[in-house]
């Protein structure tokens, strides 16, 4: 059995931590690496690595009867094993007929009730430049108002249930846009789930944003992430935590000091570019300043360090998706280092009721 309990050399112990017992996460549709298990076996393999929390991106699948639902049994595996589970609700728009967003973000809500979940998040799929939609045309403030009304309709449903609801950091929007979007609902309903690469993608600097969005923060969704210099701007590629150009001993001090407990990796495979060389991309981004610009260049200078160094590969090594071996090794390694860094801290971190202390850890 793998896990992720073992103490570090130099970590504080648990009787030393300054904060409160925080949980390791892993966010997945099917287990990285593992994606032909069935989900009860995913959930199975993220208790046996170590995680206290699954969140699942979504359960589409289940609920359209493409897929068996075995959910119910998924939701009593977790609780015998002390594992939370969190659940992605879905596209909060602005695309779509309103009544269908509406309908799919209840139904998934209502389903993630029945199975006991209380945490869950949305994210957005706005376009910056406008887009045509049920016919008319609506710019970005338009489709951010549209975003919002869907959002809001799920407030009652989950202030009657004691749920939270947060809005992802995509690659879409900028975080003051989230922020202005949470902060305009019900605080005691929606917050921010903060995914960290998905800022530079909007020209900002995600240890800044960390900082800034503080206390809004309840999930979290960590990879890391390198920066090319490509013709137009900068062509952002996904990497494991330690493994890139993050500093992730300043992102999870921010984290701890804001009280965010939630400690959640993602493995996705999302490949953008921020076209900082392009004058007319300025035109939609009104959020960047200087300071984001210069550490976005920051950044870059890094990667090109590595790449030189040979630590990191050239942009043409990144066409191809990891292989499952590779994706499991990632995900190995973003644990391992998260959990030393967390730990060196002063976090104590919990394991599943399953995993006994003291056996082989990951490395």
């Amino acid at each position: 059995m793998t896990q992720i309990t073992e103490q570090f050399p130099g970590s504080r112990s648990p009787e030393d931590r300054e904060f409160p017992a925080v949980r390791l996460g892993i966010q997945f549709t099917r287990y990285p690496g593992m994606e032909q298990l069935p989900l009860l076996d995913s959930l199975r393999q993220a208790v046996d690595d170590g995680f206290t929390l699954v969140v699942l991106n979504n359960i589409a699948a289940e609920l359209s009867g493409e897929t068996e639902d075995t959910l119910d049994e998924v939701a009593a595996e977790a609780r015998r094993a002390g594992v939370e589970l969190q659940l992605g609700l879905g596209c909060a728009g602005p695309a779509g007929h309103p009544a269908a967003v509406r309908q799919e973000l209840h139904t998934a809500l209502a389903r993630g009730l029945d199975l006991g979940i209380t945490e869950f998040f949305v994210y957005t799929r706005s376009v910056r430049e406008g887009l045509v939609e049920q016919g008319r045309f609506l710019d970005h403030a338009a489709q951010l108002r549209l975003v919002r009304a869907n959002v809001e309709s799920l407030a009652a449903k989950a202030r009657d249930t004691g749920a939270r609801i947060n809005v992802k950091t995509h690659e879409d929007l900028a975080s003051g846009e989230v922020l202005s979007l949470v902060q305009g609902l019900d605080p005691a309903v929606f917050s921010i789930g903060l995914d960290v690469a998905n800022l530079v993608v909007r020209g900002e600097d995600p240890h800044a944003v960390a900082a800034s969005l503080g206390p809004s923060i309840r999930m979290t969704h960590l990879e890391d992430l390198v920066l090319f210099a490509v013709p137009h701007g900068y062509r952002r590629r996904l990497r494991a935590l330690g493994e890139g150009v993050l500093d992730w001993d300043v992102l999870l001090g921010s984290l701890l000091a804001s009280g965010v407990r939630d400690f959640t990796l993602e493995q996705h495979r999302g490949k953008f570019d921020t076209p900082v060389f392009d004058r007319s991309w300025f035109r939609y981004e009104p959020h960047l300043d200087a300071p984001e610009l210069g550490q976005l260049a920051r950044l870059g200078a890094l990667t090109h360090d590595g790449v030189a160094r040979g630590d990191i590969p050239p942009l043409a090594g990144w066409d191809d998706d990891p292989a499952p071996a590779e994706r499991r090794r990632q995900l190995l390694h973003s644990a391992a280092t998260l959990r030393r860094i967390l730990t060196t801290i002063g976090a104590g971190i919990a394991a599943p009721a399953t995993i006994l202390s003291g056996e082989e850890g990951l490395s």
